[in-house]
């Protein structure tokens, strides 16, 4: 033991500061790059193109440093906490328990993992401007009742990863599990268009599965799913964890429009009048009642998975896994920075959102009083949600990553570059074509399905490698804070345009980029052919 105490580098609390320093400040960088471009676009088109100054600017400014700082220390608590532990479930768990105990995990994970993810709460937050008296059914799944929405949510996302750890165990193409689910959205999203009930809550079925990949579950199932492949021999193959996260992102669609179905059929729903009370109460701004509601949200987010994995590793799996003060300090920094960033984006980003959404009418509307002619008024609120779904796609760390992995499977024949841009310009114009539902009052169904219905027949006649990276490539273009941006800004325009409530903007915009790498592998495979 003394040999050991006398090896040990002891340093000060200046020379810790020095060598932590760079490494923080990388990690810092990482999270300024991801929001404040975004924010700083918005508030130069507010004021150059909207001609409009910025109010609650102090405000804004405050929320926008605690996302920044929300996410990096929420990030990193992940990375020193939560991931380590489920990468040694991940190796351990399909050596030492049988079928039933390694699916059983699987559904645990994925219930906990999903409601631990921090965008479903921003999509509540966003769903406090939805009017009670055009879509009570939608009101009552984020304000009055959201524990509805986030259970249906996670127990989709714990389905899903079971199918997914069954297909690494056996092998299973992507495509006959994918398709069907696909197609069992498309049917009931058409059946439902006939209820303008049912209709209205439709968009918001299809955002949820949109954003529900994010950096809680994300790297739990992937180290699952890895872990699998391990156990199997399979993870020396190019698509080792491939298919996971796009079957995660389409199975709580089917789940949340069924569930739609179940509450109108049993009229478990807000009446009118009931929730124009509520909604008079949620108009009461308190910055106390929302830090107390963010650190709520935070520790119920992360104390049920990290209790769940620690405690199957150590008593299910007799794992020594990482010492527990790295693990308590990751949870610590995972609780701190979901509130940080929590408390952000309710003061600060959904403000930013709302004067955005709120102006963006004057670019076009009324005729004779418009900032522009009314038709170029419209092309520029579309164009500047092209350019923001662009913009804000390359600027996420996660799907910069993926394309780098997605060159290394291919050998290089579907270059970084590439499939960055064709994931950025599908987001885009999914984007762009959620705000013309709102400007030319189009149903935003009517755009969403016919995207879907061609990405069901190009599934069925791509290559199963490209089929893993597109539905893959689709679901990491939705970070922790352009989804509630688009969302607030797209609830803020409808509300001002008088159609519709803003939701099923993100599906569109997750729905492009699978269809533009599906296209795109379509186009490589028959150029190999030709050479």
């Amino acid at each position: 033991m003394s040999n050991s105490n006398n090896n040990q580098i002891r340093v000060t609390f200046w020379q810790a500061v020095q060598i932590l320093a760079p490494y923080t400040w990388h990690k810092l960088k990482e999270q300024i790059i991801t929001v404040v471009p975004v924010c700083l676009y918005l508030i130069l088109f507010q004021i150059i193109i909207l001609q409009y100054g910025l109010s609650k600017s102090i405000l804004i400014a405050c929320g926008t440093s605690m996302v920044v700082f929300g996410l990096l220390f929420f990030i990193e608590g992940v990375r020193i906490g939560l991931a380590p532990v489920g990468e040694i479930i991940g190796d351990n768990l399909p050596k030492q328990c049988s079928l039933f105990i390694l699916l059983a995990f699987a559904f645990a994970l994925g219930i906990v993992g999903a409601f631990g993810e921090p965008v479903i709460g921003s999509l509540q937050i966003a769903g406090s401007g939805v009017d009670p008296q055009k879509s009570p059914l939608l009101y009552s799944l984020l304000v009055k009742h959201p524990i509805y929405l986030s259970g249906i949510v996670s127990l989709g996302v714990g389905v899903a990863v079971v199918i997914g750890t069954l297909r690494f165990l056996f092998g299973w193409s992507l495509k006959p599990i994918i398709l069907p689910i696909v197609g069992l959205c498309i049917i009931t999203t058409l059946l439902a268009t006939r209820n303008n009930l049912l209709a209205s809550a439709i968009g918001l079925a299809w955002d949820t599965g949109a954003v529900i990949v994010g950096p809680v579950l994300c790297p739990l199932v992937l180290s699952l799913g890895l872990g699998v492949s391990r156990a199997t021999g399979k993870a020396e193959t190019s698509m080792a964890g491939f298919g996971m996260v796009g079957l995660i992102s389409v199975m709580p669609i089917f789940f949340v429009i069924i569930f739609t179905y179940i509450l109108k059929a049993s009229g478990t729903m807000l009446d009118v009048a009931e929730a124009g009370r509520y909604l008079n109460r949620g108009e009461e701004f308190s910055i106390i009642k929302i830090m107390i509601d963010s650190m709520i949200m935070s520790i119920r987010a992360i104390a049920p998975v990290s209790v769940f994995l620690w405690i199957f590793m150590k008593y299910k799996l007799k794992e020594t896994g990482i010492p527990i003060s790295q693990y308590l300090v990751g949870i610590a920094f995972s609780v701190v920075g979901l509130f940080l960033f929590n408390s952000g984006l309710s003061l600060g980003l959904a403000e930013l959102g709302n004067q955005v959404g709120n102006r963006l009418p004057i670019a076009f509307h009324p005729p004779g009083m418009s900032l522009y002619p009314s038709d170029i008024g419209k092309v520029i609120v579309v164009f500047f949600a092209v350019i923001l779904g662009y913009g804000a796609t390359l600027a996420e760390p996660a799907f910069n990553i993926l394309g780098k992995q997605v060159e290394d499977v291919t050998q290089g024949a579907f270059k970084k570059w590439l499939f960055s841009q064709a994931v950025a310009i599908g987001v885009g114009i999914g984007a762009g074509l959620g705000i013309v539902s709102t400007v030319y009052h189009i149903n935003l169904l009517m755009l969403l399905l016919p995207p879907y219905i061609l990405l069901f027949l190009l599934t069925i006649i791509s290559d199963e490698e490209f089929v893993n990276i597109a539905w893959d490539g689709g679901s990491v273009t939705t970070g922790p804070v352009t989804v509630p941006l688009k969302i607030t800004i797209g609830i803020a325009l409808s509300h001002a345009t008088g159609f519709a409530e803003g939701f099923g903007i993100i599906a569109l915009a997750s729905a492009y980029p699978v269809l533009n790498i599906l296209l795109l592998g379509l186009y490589v495979r028959h150029a190999h052919r030709s050479n």
